[in-house]
């Protein structure tokens, strides 16, 4: 499994707006070899708000294919340059070996 995490840390009441404007435009759903998607929202602390995105992929290939991907510009198209309210954003990668694929509880 190939999993992508994204943190970003945003002015103080932001954090929604992010979160729906990643939502109106994220189509990752639909690419190929993706698996899954956590998106983890800190609010209200005294400096900063910050959410971690992680996506989930069977293997990087196909996380490759969404970052070649028309969806994948748009989602990321900075209309105007970056948000002034985003003070920082990380992004990290790792390749896992699953053992055991999680319960199914629903």
């Amino acid at each position: 499994m190939f999993i992508a995490t994204n943190t970003v840390q945003l002015k103080n009441g932001h954090a929604e707006a992010f979160v729906e404007r990643f939502n109106k435009v994220g189509k990752v759903e639909t690419m190929e070899g993706f698996v899954g998607l956590e998106v983890l929202v800190t609010e209200n602390t005294k400096e900063y708000e910050e959410i971690t995105i992680f996506t989930r992929w069977e293997n990087k290939k196909g996380f490759q294919g969404w970052m070649k991907s028309d969806a994948f510009r748009e989602s990321h198209a900075h209309r105007g340059g970056v948000p002034d309210f985003i003070i920082k954003n990380k992004t990290a990668f790792y390749e896992v070996k699953v053992t055991r694929q999680p319960i199914n509880v629903g």
